[in-house]
């Protein structure tokens, strides 16, 4: 009979992020044994190879993004989506532990697997944004650009000097296009 699980899954694939952060894509079984506290042998007879749980927290994310979205309240209207927006940015906080996103978007990049999962991603976050638009023509295209504003200036923010942490910077330029957007 196998022994019970001491640490889940999820507690396994989030100390994977934390590593993936701290070591980057070279992150090693080695490395986040030592963080979860499991012996190697432990997590490949759990999950596989290093590539097996990096496709595991990309699905996994897939999944948390499926039903947080799936809980919030959709308030169709210039409002309701700014209120979400301001939702789905403001998880985002000052920025810490960004690196491992960035490093999965490298990762994404390189990975059939993992690009797919994350456009699986992205799509959900476009469709809740339409969901929320006003009745205006082209409102997926709309909700894909607010999309796009919100991974550009992701990108942009790592490059900044960082006076202002992430979710600020971000919230910032999406007012800023969602008024263009909404008054022309």
């Amino acid at each position: 009979m196998p022994r019970p699980k001491t640490i889940s899954d999820e507690d396994v694939l989030a100390a994977a992020l934390e590593v993936l952060a701290e070591k980057g894509a070279d992150f090693t079984l080695s490395d986040l044994a030592l963080q979860i506290g499991l012996a190697r042998a432990t997590l490949i007879q759990r999950f596989g190879d290093r590539d097996a749980i990096i496709l595991r927290i990309a699905t996994y994310e897939a999944e948390v993004t499926r039903n947080w979205l799936a809980g919030l309240p959709v308030e169709v209207g210039w409002d309701g989506v700014w209120r979400f927006l301001e939702a789905i940015v403001g998880g985002m906080g000052d920025g810490e532990g960004f690196s491992a996103r960035v490093t999965l978007a490298a990762l994404e990049a390189r990975h059939a697997g993992l690009r797919e999962l994350a456009y699986q991603r992205y799509a959900l976050v476009q469709d809740a944004i339409a969901a929320r638009l006003p009745d205006v023509p082209e409102r997926a295209r709309i909700a894909q650009h607010l999309h796009t504003v919100i991974a550009g200036a992701s990108m942009h923010w790592i490059v900044t000097d960082r006076s202002i942490g992430l979710s600020e910077f971000i919230l910032e330029r999406l007012r800023w296009t969602l008024g263009r957007v909404r008054y022309g």
